[in-house]
């Protein structure tokens, strides 16, 4: 498993306790990438299957604490629908995407999963060319139903 891939599993892992009590239907990260403390951020965001948004926003290299800020929202069905119809569309379920011939280092990156049929689709951070469209479109239409009064990258 590549360093990618292996950031995006761990990533998820600390994602899905925050909505616990509720079956995750998707999750999404974002953050800054390699910057020094003062410019870094991550965005984490969980969605239940009834709609329940979590979003955990950290500065810098936080984790916990006064660096890091959990808000919740709904989202609402059209929303949910949207993500699962891309995600079918997408076919990543049965033909996952292939790992990058070069993967990027440092840099800002974003991921996530969306659980269907039974199966977890995995959104990785990196995807070979010809897959990186079937990932962008099902991480788009994640991000899309994240309220705007909770999207930040600062």
């Amino acid at each position: 498993m590549t360093a990618p891939l292996r950031l995006a599993s761990l990533l998820l892992a600390l994602a899905a306790p925050a909505a616990a009590e509720e079956a995750p239907l998707a999750s999404y990260w974002q953050n800054s990438g390699s910057l020094p403390p003062e410019y870094a951020w991550e965005t984490t965001a969980t969605i239940s299957e009834t709609g329940r948004l979590v979003l955990r926003h950290c500065k810098g290299y936080a984790t916990e604490g006064p660096g890091c800020e959990t808000r919740e929202a709904q989202v609402d069905r059209p929303a949910l629908d949207a993500i699962l119809d891309a995600a079918r569309a997408s076919d990543l379920l049965s033909n996952p995407a292939a790992e990058p011939e070069e993967p990027m280092v440092g840099g800002p990156g974003r991921g996530g999963a969306v659980w269907l049929d039974g199966g977890r689709l995995i959104l990785p951070a990196q995807a070979a060319v010809s897959d990186e469209a079937r990932v962008a479109h099902v991480l788009d239409t994640i991000a899309a139903a994240i309220p705007e009064t909770l999207r930040q990258n600062d």
